[in-house]
C-alpha cells in the first residue's frame, strides 16, 4: 500500500493527473518529519502555556531624584559578555531588559555575572543564580536600607547599586 500525498506538479513534465504520488518509503518519511516536528513544538511551547512567559533579565529601578546613566554588562558561565548596554534612567523611573532568545529557552540552572556601573563612577559586580526562565535581577539605584526590623530603627542607610535575586511567580 503507498500514501498518497498530493501537491500540485509545477515542473513541465506532466503527470497523468497532475498530481505526484509518494511511494511506501517517502510517505513514511514524510510522516516521521511530521511527527517530528509536532513533537519539538510541544516541547517548546509546553512551558510556556503552563508557565507563562519568561521573565526579564533583569529590571532597573531609580529610586533617586535625579537621572542617571546606567552600564550593565552581563556574563555568562563561561565568563562571556551577553549584554553590554548602557540606559538613561530619568528619576523614579524603572526599566526592565528582555532575555535574549537564546536565554528564554533554558530550563537548568544558570548563573550570571551583572556588572552596572553608574554614571561611570560607582560599579557593582554580583554573581546570581537564576534557577529557572522566571527568575530575574533586580538592580536599584539609591536603594533604602532599614536594618534589621526588629532592633531600634536607625536611620536608614542608602545603597548607590543594589544587585539581588528575584523570581516571578
Amino acid at each position: 500500500m503507498c500514501l498518497i500525498l498530493y501537491f500540485k506538479c509545477v515542473s513541465p513534465v506532466h503527470y497523468s493527473q497532475g498530481w505526484i504520488q509518494l511511494g511506501s518509503n517517502d510517505g513514511k518519511l514524510v510522516i516521521l518529519f511530521m511527527l517530528l516536528t509536532i513533537a519539538l513544538f510541544f516541547y517548546v511551547s509546553l512551558p510556556f502555556m503552563f508557565r507563562g512567559p519568561a521573565a526579564p533579565l533583569f529590571v532597573i529601578h531609580n529610586h533617586d531624584v535625579k537621572g542617571h546613566e546606567v552600564a550593565v554588562e552581563v556574563f555568562d558561565q563561561q565568563n562571556k559578555s551577553i549584554i553590554n548596554e548602557t540606559y538613561i534612567l530619568e528619576p523614579k523611573s524603572d526599566m526592565l531588559r528582555s532575555r535574549p532568545f537564546s536565554l528564554r529557552l533554558h530550563r537548568e540552572k544558570r548563573e550570571y555575572t551583572f556588572k552596572v556601573t553608574m554614571d561611570k563612577q560607582i560599579t557593582s559586580t554580583d554573581k546570581l543564580e537564576f534557577p529557572n526562565s522566571h527568575a530575574f535581577a533586580d538592580v536599584r539605584l539609591y536603594s533604602k536600607d532599614y536594618g534589621d526590623t526588629y532592633l531600634d530603627y536607625e536611620s536608614p542607610k542608602t545603597i548607590p547599586i543594589l544587585i539581588e535575586f528575584n523570581e516571578m511567580m
